[in-house]
Formats: C-alpha cells, sequence, structure tokens
C-alpha cells in the first residue's frame, strides 16, 4: 500500500515538474517570462588598468533585454573590436546572465608618429587609441615596430628616462634619440653590446646628459663622438 501511494506522489510530482518546465520552455521562446531576458551583463577582464565604457558600449545589451534579440557572436566580434582587447569570449548562462571575458593587450612602450603617441603590445600590435602625452620613462618608437621588441624594451630599460624615442634606419639597424638631443648610431651587428657601453659610460661619465649631437657605435673598434660646439 505504502508503495502505491509513493508511486503516485512521484507520478504526480513529476507531472507538475514536466509541466512546469515545458510551460517556461514555451514562454521563453515567446519572449516572456524573466529566464527570457537578460538578468545581467559581467564583464571580467585578466588587467588591472582596464576602461570599461568602450567595451560597455561595444556590447549594446543592457539588463532585461530579450534574450531572442541577443546573438552572442555579434557581441564577442564588437568586443574584440575594442582597441586594446587582445580576445574575448561571450556566454548567455541559462540563468539569463550575459558573461565576457576579455583578455587585454600587454602594453609595453609606446609607437609615435611624432604628434600623438599610441600604445604598443608586447607583441608588436599598435593599439588604435592615441594620447597627446607620452607616458613617463616609457620607450617610445618611430617608424617599423621590431619584430625582438621585449629584447629592445629590456636592454634599453636602464637609460629609458634619457630616450626621446628609438627607430629603424633602412631597415637594418637602430638610432636612439635621446631627450638631449643626442643621435646613437647602434651597429647593425650585436646592438646589445653597443647599448650596455653606452649604459657604462653613462654610469661613469654621464654621457647622456652632455650636449653631444652624436655618438656613433657603428665601428666596433672605437666609438666617434660629435659634440655641438
Amino acid at each position: 500500500m505504502k508503495k502505491t501511494v509513493f508511486f503516485w506522489l512521484y507520478f504526480v510530482a513529476s507531472i507538475v515538474l514536466a509541466i512546469y518546465f515545458a510551460v517556461r520552455i514555451i514562454t521563453n521562446q515567446m519572449g516572456r517570462g524573466p529566464v527570457s531576458q537578460v538578468s545581467r551583463v559581467s564583464i571580467i577582464s585578466d588587467g588591472k588598468d582596464f576602461d570599461i565604457e568602450p567595451v560597455t558600449i561595444a556590447i549594446g545589451i543592457t539588463n532585461g533585454t530579450n534574450i531572442k534579440n541577443i546573438d552572442t557572436h555579434q557581441i564577442n566580434n564588437r568586443v574584440a573590436s575594442v582597441p586594446g582587447i587582445k580576445n574575448a569570449a561571450t556566454r548567455l548562462l541559462p540563468n539569463g546572465a550575459l558573461v565576457i571575458k576579455i583578455q587585454q593587450h600587454n602594453i609595453a612602450a609606446q609607437w609615435s608618429d611624432g604628434v600623438k603617441f599610441y600604445p604598443l603590445s608586447l607583441d608588436g600590435i599598435k593599439i588604435d587609441k592615441p594620447m597627446e602625452n607620452r607616458d613617463e620613462n616609457t620607450i617610445v618608437f618611430r617608424g617599423i615596430v621590431p619584430d625582438n621588441l621585449k629584447e629592445i624594451i629590456t636592454n634599453l630599460a636602464p637609460i629609458a628616462e634619457y630616450i626621446d624615442y628609438v627607430t629603424m634606419v633602412e631597415s637594418r639597424r637602430w638610432n636612439i634619440h635621446t631627450k638631449n638631443g643626442t643621435d646613437i648610431y647602434l651597429p647593425e651587428d650585436e646592438p646589445n653590446i653597443a647599448v650596455n657601453k653606452i649604459i657604462l659610460l653613462n654610469q661613469t661619465h654621464k654621457i647622456l646628459s652632455r650636449e653631444i649631437e652624436i655618438i656613433d657605435m657603428r665601428d666596433k673598434s672605437r666609438i666617434l663622438v660629435k659634440t655641438n660646439k
């Protein structure tokens, strides 16, 4: 007798649940009911300094938006096109939450056209988000963006505060232009060794603070210096 009672209880409960979920599915497909709408929009970033406004505008979705009107693929493409965003992943969860995870570019330097300054990612990507002023003690490149960006930035770090910009000459070698107006001609081969010599000379003789027009490092056997006087 007890088995019969429990059987009917389970049977009735299953019917009620089936009707409940069927109604939920139908109302969602018709665009009605709370689950058919976006309950919240969450943006998760891997970076600390993050401007949320451009991403919010790109998403273009607010709480209460009908789920039927949402295309996660389109949202993802819009978010990924925001300057500074490297990758994006957009998901619409069963509870109505719209979650966007973004990966930002690792900004390591700046690129300049001589007027404005653009963030430059560690993988050599120029971010279309120009600024009027440069970041303090940040290496600035002009012209060609180097493939070995990380290596160059690391080598120049000890004298970054003296550098105005770095530029490639004839796609072969690099010149450093200092804030003091000195042009440093680096050799085509092993420029890192030449940079280390400049760092040592600056530590011992403050060479980057002097009124020097040119420091020519292209001849490995000697350093040629041309003063302004």
